[in-house]
């Protein structure tokens, strides 16, 4: 009898001790984060670990990159760019190392992009306008104009797999866009308030169809490096430049140009770009961290350029110097609707493949354009 009242005993621990075990497990897959693809929220100090992120951290290699622009170190631009290299390094557990080589130190701007294709660095901030000689089909992203909403996030998330197909077919890995914030158009002879008050002035502008941009609203193209453009106003060569706070303030335009217009435009298409050869080189864990860390990079840099753009105005207002005119949302769909007249003739040169053609019906889309 009593050995029989101990088999149960013992089968009666077993069982409990079974369903404990089961309570457990249920309850801690429960409480796992799942990952967000637009969180702006900062990795926790478990960053990398299988069960947070969407790869499994015993599949993490040391690696070694190189990150190049050309943007001075003080500049929002730059500092986006180091929360980049500091998250990758921080989700890779210290394995995966980016080295920054700004300021034109190794590349300029102007040659970040061939310096990307010949493999001489891994990652570069890139300006649509300088690559869409090469990737044609990202065209219809460097007009002035290109977005003129209020959710750059949405836009900026929902454009990104065409976008990245569209870099893909040149071999090269899109990781996310750069926000550089609204467009101002400084000016240093009058106020803009209206696309005809552009007419006949000398603007600056960098890239065939941001120089068309200008000459569609009425202005003379102007294509001049950004390093001597407060030269150039000094110096009459120009008049104009649609740009954004980063530059208005960062490069200290806002002190040749008397009047400056905000804008609900987006500055200039800008993107964070990896070496195709070098992606192909990462397994599919270290792929899927890079994929992560690019997106939130668009998140960071996003809340980074906004608070940026807001303390260059600040910076503006307090010093007086200036006139400043904010563009009514009638005058800003205006100019962008006269940059997306651009359209048909950029379809006519034949240059755009479909993705091209795609992307300008989704843009289209975006800025509420038939």
């Amino acid at each position: 009898m009593k050995k029989i009242l101990g088999i149960i005993l013992a089968l009666t621990l077993v069982l409990s001790l079974v369903a404990l075990t089961a309570c457990d497990s249920k309850g801690s897959g429960d409480s796992s984060p799942s990952p967000s693809t637009s969180s702006s929220e900062s990795p926790s100090t478990s960053a990398g670990s299988s069960s947070n992120y969407p790869w499994n951290e015993a599949n993490i290699g040391n690696h070694s990159f190189i990150l190049a622009h050309g943007m001075a170190p003080e500049n929002v631009v730059s500092r986006c760019y180091h929360e980049f290299c500091v998250l990758v390094d921080e989700l890779s557990g210290g394995k995966m190392k980016i080295e920054e080589k700004i300021g034109g130190t190794l590349v300029t701007d102007t040659e970040t992009f061939d310096a990307l294709l010949d493999g001489q660095v891994d990652f570069i901030h890139s300006m649509g306008s300088y690559v869409s000689p090469t990737v044609k089909d990202l065209s219809p992203l460097t007009i002035a104009g290109y977005y003129g909403g209020n959710n750059w996030l949405d836009f900026a998330f929902g454009t990104k797999d065409l976008v990245g197909q569209i870099y893909a077919d040149y071999g090269i890995k899109y990781l996310g866009a750069l926000y550089q914030g609204t467009s101002v158009i400084a000016c240093s002879t009058k106020q803009i308030k209206q696309p005809e008050d552009v007419k006949g002035l000398a603007f600056r502008a960098s890239g065939t169809w941001v120089s068309k941009t200008v000459e569609a609203w009425g202005g003379a193209a102007s294509n001049i490096a950004l390093p001597q453009l407060a030269d150039a106003f000094q110096k009459n060569t120009v008049e104009g430049v649609v740009t954004g706070w980063t530059i208005i303030g960062g490069w200290n335009i806002y002190e040749v140009a008397k009047y400056l217009t905000t804008t609900d435009i987006t500055e200039g298409f800008a993107a964070l770009l990896m070496n195709g050869d070098k992606w192909d080189g990462l397994n599919a864990d270290e792929q899927a961290l890079l994929n992560y860390a690019g997106e939130q990079f668009m998140n960071k840099n996003y809340a980074l350029t906004i608070d940026a753009c807001k303390d260059y105005l600040d910076k503006v207002v307090a010093e007086g110097l200036n006139e400043i005119y904010d563009m009514p949302s009638d005058m800003n769909q205006k100019m962008i609707e006269i940059a997306y007249s651009l359209y048909p003739d950029m379809v006519a040169e034949g240059s755009l493949g479909q993705k091209g053609l795609d992307l300008i019906d989704m843009l289209k889309k975006y800025n509420g354009i038939s």
